[in-house]
């Protein structure tokens, strides 16, 4: 990590005490409130319970994946005009999340993620506040997005975190790239952990995820406390 103003990782971690253990997994509490915070995307929040997240890199989706996308919504809200049910809005959620995460996965944009340093700058930040703000079960760098297993730790919200993260790893690698602009897409997709078997589900999805790419294009590790 490199140093720099107030604002810096390693600075903000002087006033936080780190834990040395991980937590067993908290699953979704049905019987529990949900937060949902609505942007673009909804994202949900139970204190202290796993979420599966993913973020990529700003150039992830060509013009022609966001056209797509865009026409889909538009389909999608002529033939289901608001307000919508809750299965409505989960069953629309889920359409854009697989699409973007079956586009991703083909490898678009500057896959600047390939490059191992650019890479370790994602992992180190990750894994700073490992035990202090969320506890990290598994993850994995692929070339040009983000799969994450972590619980937020009481106080912390998925998109707090997430945010900061992503927020000092555009101005590193930026800064080692020798340019300007943005790295990450503004959005994040986030999804509560249901259960025992849901958690085994997105584990071998993390794992599985780089299988047809060589070792040297991607960072994965699922932890012993994941299993």
């Amino acid at each position: 990590m490199e140093k720099g103003n107030k604002t810096d990782i390693k600075d903000d971690v002087r006033l936080e005490s780190r834990t040395s253990y991980k937590s067993p997994p908290q699953f979704l509490n049905k019987k529990e409130y949900v937060h949902v915070n609505m942007s673009k995307l909804p994202h949900w929040h139970q204190d202290c319970k796993m979420q599966f997240v993913t973020f990529r890199l700003a150039d992830s989706l060509p013009q022609v994946k966001l056209h797509e996308l865009s026409t889909f919504k538009e389909h999608w809200l002529s033939e289901h005009p608001q307000p919508w049910s809750k299965k409505e809005q989960e069953d629309y959620d889920k359409e854009i999340r697989d699409k973007c995460d079956r586009w991703i996965d083909e490898g678009y944009g500057s896959c600047i993620l390939k490059d191992a340093d650019i890479r370790e700058i994602v992992e180190e930040a990750l894994l700073h506040y490992d035990g202090i703000r969320y506890e990290v079960y598994a993850y994995v760098i692929m070339p040009n997005h983000v799969h994450i297993l972590l619980s937020p730790i009481i106080g912390y919200t998925i998109t707090e975190v997430i945010g900061k993260l992503k927020g000092y790893t555009a101005r590193v690698i930026n800064k080692k790239l020798g340019r300007n602009g943005s790295v990450w897409q503004k959005d994040i997709f986030d999804r509560l952990v249901r259960d025992a078997n849901n958690y085994a589900q997105y584990l071998d999805y993390i794992r599985n995820n780089p299988y047809h790419l060589p070792s040297t294009d991607y960072t994965l590790s699922v932890g012993a406390s994941a299993f």
